[in-house]
C-alpha cells in the first residue's frame, strides 16, 4: 500500500470517527435538552427559596385559554389533513391535540376568581386527566403502523372518536359543576392521591413509549415536524411528572413550570406546522401506506358532450355561466351526498373517486348512484337552458395505486392504474345523457339494478375490449 493509500485510508477512518462522534454528541444534546426541565423542577423543589409563590388568576386564565385554543386549532388542521389523505397516524395525533386542548380549556374556565368564585376539583385536575387521555392517542399514533387493519379501523371510526372526545369534555364539565362524587370536594391539583399518582405514571409511560417509537421511525430522516412531535411528547411526559411531584405547591414557581412545559409543547408544534408547506402541513408524519398503497376504488368521469361547439357559438360569459352552474351542482352532490372525492376539474370534465381512503366498502354502489344523480341534475339544468350540452358519465371499479407525487411546493395524491384509464375510456364511449359502467362495477351492484348490456366496447389505447353496461336505475 502506498503512502497516499495509507493517508487516504486514515482520512476516511478519521471522517467516519468524526461522524460517529457527531452522532454521539447529537444524541447527548437531545438527552440534555430533554432533561433540562426536570433538572429545573428538581432544583425548585429542593430549594424553597427558588420556588416563590406567585398567584395571578387572570394570567393563568388567559395563558391556558390561549394554549387550549392553539391545541384546538392544531387538532382541526391535523384532522382535516388526516381525513383528506386517509392517514390514521395524523388523525390520532389530532385527537391527542383535541383532548389536551379541551381539558386545558376546562382548566382555564375553572380558574378561581375569573368565571367561578371558588375552586372546583374537577377543573383543578382537568389537565392531568386530559393529558392522560391524550397520551392514549399519542401512543396509538406511534404504533398504528404496526397493524394495517387498525389504521383502517381508526379511519372508519374517525367521526365516532371525535364525538367521543367532545362527549368526554362535556361529561367532565357537567360532572364538575354538579359536584358529583368524587369531584364534590376540594382537592389539590398536584397528584398527591393514589389515583392521580397512578395516572401520572401511566401517562409518562405512554408518552415515553410514543416518543421512543417516533424517534426509531424518523431518526434516519428527522425533519422539523417529527422532531417537534417527539419534543412535544417528552415535554408532556415531564408535565405529568410535575403534576405528580409539585403536590400542594399551587401557584409556586414549580407549579408554573410544569404548566409552562405544556405551553412550550404546543408552541413547538404550532411553529413546526406553520413552517411546513400549507397544502400538506403534516405530510412528514404520514404513514407509508398513505404515501403509496394499492386500493380497491371506483372512479367516476364526466364531461359535457358538444361543449366545444357550444363554446364556439356562445359568448365567454355564457360559457363561464355554464361551467359555474355545472360545477356548483356537481361538487356538493358528489362530495356531500355520496361522500366521494373530487380529484380534479378538467375544463368541462370532472374526475371523482370513491374509497380512496379505504373506508367505503360500498364504493361501487356510491359511484353508480352518484352518476345517476349527476345525470338527473345536469339533465334538468339542460332542460331549463335550451342549447346547453348534456353529460356523459363513465364509472369503473377495481384496483388502483394511490401514490404521492411531487414535493415541497406542491404535492398530489393520484390514483394510477388500468382501472382509472378504463374509467376515462368508458366515459368517452357513454351515450349522451347516460351512465356507462364497467363489468366490475356492475358485479358489485345490488340485485334489481337495471342495465343495458353494450357488449364488448373497443376503446382507444387498449388492445382488449371492455365489457360495458348502460346503467338505468338502482333499487332503493
Amino acid at each position: 500500500m502506498s503512502e497516499d493509500d495509507v493517508a487516504m485510508s486514515g482520512g476516511v477512518e478519521g471522517a467516519g470517527t468524526s461522524w460517529a462522534l457527531r452522532g454521539v454528541w447529537g444524541r447527548a444534546a437531545w438527552v440534555l435538552a430533554g432533561a433540562l426541565p426536570l433538572i429545573g423542577l428538581v432544583s425548585l423543589l429542593l430549594r424553597s427559596q427558588l420556588d416563590p409563590h406567585w398567584e395571578n388568576p387572570k394570567v393563568h386564565f388567559v395563558v391556558f385559554a390561549a394554549v387550549g385554543s392553539l391545541a384546538f386549532a392544531l387538532a382541526f388542521v391535523a384532522g382535516e389533513a388526516a381525513t383528506r389523505r386517509g392517514d390514521a397516524r395524523v388523525l390520532l395525533i389530532s385527537l391527542a391535540f383535541l383532548t389536551t386542548g379541551g381539558f386545558l380549556g376546562l382548566h382555564a374556565v375553572g380558574t378561581p376568581g375569573v368565571l367561578f368564585t371558588g375552586e372546583l376539583s374537577g377543573f383543578k385536575v382537568a389537565i392531568p386527566v386530559g393529558l392522560l387521555l391524550a397520551a392514549v392517542f399519542a401512543f396509538g399514533s406511534a404504533f398504528v403502523d404496526r397493524a394495517p387493519w387498525l389504521a383502517m379501523g381508526v379511519m372508519r371510526r374517525r367521526s365516532l372518536l371525535r364525538r367521543g372526545v367532545l362527549a368526554a369534555m362535556l361529561v367532565w364539565f357537567v360532572w364538575t359543576v354538579a359536584k358529583v362524587a368524587p369531584l364534590n370536594h376540594a382537592t389539590s391539583e398536584g397528584a398527591t392521591g393514589t389515583l392521580l399518582s397512578a395516572m401520572a405514571v401511566l401517562g409518562v409511560l405512554l408518552y415515553g413509549a410514543a416518543a421512543v417509537r417516533f424517534w426509531s421511525v424518523y431518526r434516519s430522516d428527522l425533519s422539523l415536524l417529527p422532531a417537534s412531535v417527539i419534543a412535544c411528547f417528552v415535554l408532556l411526559a415531564e408535565a405529568m411528572i410535575g403534576v405528580a411531584t409539585t403536590g400542594e405547591r399551587s401557584w409556586h414557581a414549580s407549579w408554573w413550570e410544569w404548566h409552562a412545559l405544556i405551553v412550550l409543547a404546543y408552541v413547538i408544534i404550532g411553529f413546526a406546522a406553520h413552517r411546513e408547506w400549507r397544502e400538506d402541513r403534516f405530510r412528514h408524519l404520514y404513514l407509508p401506506t398513505t404515501r403509496q398503497r394499492s386500493q380497491d376504488v371506483s372512479v367516476l368521469f364526466s364531461d359535457l358532450a358538444g361543449f366545444t361547439s357550444f363554446s364556439e357559438r356562445a359568448s365567454g360569459d355564457e360559457v363561464a355561466a355554464l361551467l359555474s352552474t355545472y360545477y356548483q351542482a356537481a361538487a356538493p352532490l358528489i362530495s356531500r351526498k355520496f361522500r366521494g372525492d373530487i380529484e380534479k376539474f378538467m375544463g368541462d370534465g370532472m374526475m371523482a373517486t370513491f374509497n380512496s381512503r379505504g373506508d367505503q366498502p360500498d364504493h361501487a354502489v356510491r359511484a353508480a348512484r352518484a352518476a345517476l344523480a349527476l345525470q338527473a341534475e345536469i339533465g334538468q339544468l339542460a332542460e331549463r337552458n335550451p342549447g346547453w350540452p348534456r353529460l356523459r358519465v363513465g364509472v369503473n371499479s377495481g384496483n388502483a395505486v394511490l401514490r404521492e407525487l411531487g414535493g415541497h411546493g406542491h404535492v398530489a395524491y393520484s390514483l394510477i392504474g388500468d382501472t382509472v384509464n378504463a374509467g376515462a375510456r368508458l366515459e368517452g364511449k357513454a351515450p349522451v345523457g347516460s351512465v356507462l359502467i364497467g363489468a366490475e362495477t356492475y358485479r358489485q351492484l345490488p340485485q334489481g339494478a337495471i342495465v343495458e348490456p353494450m357488449g364488448r366496447v373497443t376503446v382507444k389505447g387498449r388492445s382488449a375490449a371492455l365489457e360495458a353496461y348502460v346503467l338505468h336505475t338502482l333499487p332503493d
